[in-house]
């Protein structure tokens, strides 16, 4: 079999929140932080017959690049990672030495809800790296819903906001910046009160569910 491009990146995407991969039998990815604060799911183009470990997915991912149009054939044991007459063979991972998720998905009922932008995501990460900006709030207050990217301990220091919708209740939603970790795309929103957020892409089968900061202020 062959990977397709959108399934590749989706990898490359998933190596940055852990390098463990466990892949299933069927047509869906998971995968999660070790730190259990980021989980990600998705559809993918291909099919899988059985279950198949990866221990380093860069190393496994830097093991095709060094085919331009590589063929994939997975046994029990290995894949047989192959272009005309060369090949490499790349041992499975026992699932037990594997961090994996244990779930498809987790139930988030919506408190706070807004659509983000792949432009405004773009522009979080940017100014978070430019400002060196650790946190990113989520405010509800004065009707208007403001996202702030800062660092929430410090008023004083550089931050940089927008305003992305309206709403009448006050809270505070706090997340890490180092957490997202998405794949550029509109997203849907959803901040339950349980501590946990779910971001869902707009277009295509793709979530990414993230830890809320303990000292979030969401009792709504």
């Amino acid at each position: 079999m062959k990977l397709s491009k959108e399934t590749i990146t989706l990898l490359k995407n998933y190596a940055g929140i852990n390098g463990n991969l466990l892949i299933k039998a069927g047509n869906r990815l998971g995968t999660v932080s070790t730190q259990k604060n980021v989980m990600a799911t998705s559809t993918i183009a291909e099919t899988f017959d059985a279950d198949f470990g990866i221990y380093d997915l860069n190393e496994f991912l830097g093991a095709m690049s060094l085919f331009e149009d590589p063929d994939l054939e997975f046994t029990e044991k290995f894949v047989k990672i192959s272009s005309g007459k060369s090949s490499i063979k790349y041992f499975a991972a026992e699932p037990s030495v594997l961090v994996v998720p244990n779930k498809d998905s987790l139930p988030v009922e919506a408190a706070v809800e807004f659509t983000l932008t792949a432009d405004q995501l773009n522009m979080i990460l940017k100014t978070a790296s430019v400002l060196r900006a650790t946190d990113v709030s989520i405010v509800g207050a004065d009707g208007l819903i403001t996202v702030n990217v800062g660092d929430k301990k410090n008023p004083s220091a550089n931050s940089y906001s927008f305003e992305i919708g309206e709403d009448s209740r006050n809270y505070a939603v706090h997340l890490r910046v180092e957490n997202l970790k998405m794949l550029p795309a509109d997203y849907k929103v959803s901040v339950s009160t349980k501590r946990i957020s779910k971001f869902e892409a707009v277009k295509g089968d793709l979530t990414y569910y993230v830890a809320v900061e303990s000292d979030s202020s969401i009792d709504l």
